[in-house]
């Protein structure tokens, strides 16, 4: 707890520099904003939230307060969709910062806090450690190893996580952490090909590895890796094993950044058509309940053909589903209309790299 005098307790002799708060819906933020900066004015106050829902970025760039279609999903402790106007006032004069974080950021700072205090934080509650995870892998070391300086964490809505979800936050904390890659690669279907590749890889461990034979093609495959400790970075080690890939006749991508490539692509490796004309990609998040999906399905007219569909659990209140769709070249605004009138998010990944390279 910092002192009056904006010092640590007695006997550091040092000072508070930032101090990291989830933004939700503001109010939280702007009452320490206001209390911290009448006791500690040097002290800097840092919003934290989600990449994908970056209401209170959004609005202090803009100086108004914009309205979300719908709130974020996984931090669902701390989703609005609109500022308050009083919350907006005081944020846009007292905050400092906002930093935005991944899910897989955050789901990294939840495993990290359980294993520093054996307590499971929901993602609103961790979100504010990713925060500053995320601000300090931007600033420069200090010089011989000296500390980077003193900061603070607020977690708030720590306490009412599913269980459902922790499948999911276990399998992408890696990620957040940048100790495990996800690749997608085309190879030469032929003998040997698999063992070529594992001595390429290592000595990093493969986690993952998806794959199905196609006579006529090149083979995609999916695979998972942790690295060893290095002093390298996550992109610099991605670099030296696509290098080291391409010398026997591997090519591929490092595609642990691309949401519908870590959701749906890895499962449905193999079974390319081919480029089908008229054809579009959608991700849907759809509400976690009975019938959800019926109301995408049933708005499909006799003229609009499915041609993929991928469903996957995740826990929580949110159900994840990549289909694709084939039409004629005039219903793509029927279409457009369409999937805008379902009142769900969703995302045309028709041109994502990974539907474009290694599903067509």
């Amino acid at each position: 707890v910092a002192r009056a005098n904006g010092h640590l307790p007695p006997g550091t002799g040092q000072s508070l520099d930032a101090i990291f708060v989830c933004t939700g819906g503001g109010s939280l933020i702007a009452g320490v904003a206001a209390i911290v900066k009448q006791l500690m004015p040097g002290t800097k106050v840092i919003g934290v939230e989600p990449e994908e829902n970056n209401l209170m970025q959004r609005s202090l760039l803009a100086g108004h307060r914009p309205k979300l279609s719908e709130p974020s999903h996984f931090v669902d402790g701390a989703a609005v969709q609109q500022l308050g106007s009083e919350v907006f006032r005081l944020c846009d004069s007292l905050v400092d910062d906002v930093v935005t974080v991944s899910t897989d950021e955050i789901c990294a700072a939840v495993r990290d806090c359980f294993e520093d205090t054996r307590a499971m934080l929901e993602p609103a509650g961790a979100i504010s450690v990713a925060g500053l995870k995320r601000w300090l892998a931007t600033r420069p070391a200090a010089a011989g190893g000296a500390s980077r300086g003193n900061y603070v964490v607020i977690s708030s809505d720590a306490s009412c996580i599913e269980f459902d979800i922790l499948r999911f936050i276990s399998e992408r904390a890696s990620y957040g952490e940048q100790t495990e890659r996800l690749y997608a690669l085309k190879m030469p279907d032929r003998s040997g090909m698999f063992y070529e590749v594992y001595k390429a890889v290592q000595p990093r461990w493969v986690t993952e590895f998806i794959f199905r034979h196609e006579p006529s093609k090149d083979a995609v495959v999916y695979m998972s890796l942790e690295r060893p400790t290095t002093q390298e970075s996550a992109e610099e080690d991605s670099r030296a094993l696509l290098d080291d890939l391409r010398k026997i006749e591997v090519h591929g991508s490092d595609v642990t950044a691309n949401e519908m490539a870590k959701t749906h692509a890895r499962y449905l490796a193999g079974a390319r058509p081919g480029e089908l004309a008229g054809e579009r990609l959608i991700r849907f998040e759809f509400p976690e309940h009975s019938g959800s999906l019926a109301a995408f399905l049933s708005a499909l007219t006799p003229d609009m053909f499915l041609t993929l569909l991928h469903y996957r659990n995740h826990g929580g209140q949110v159900g994840k589903v990549l289909a694709g769709v084939k039409m004629p070249a005039n219903k793509h605004g029927d279409f457009d209309a369409m999937l805008d009138g379902l009142g769900v998010t969703y995302f045309d990944e028709t041109e994502n790299e990974v539907f474009k390279e290694y599903m067509a």
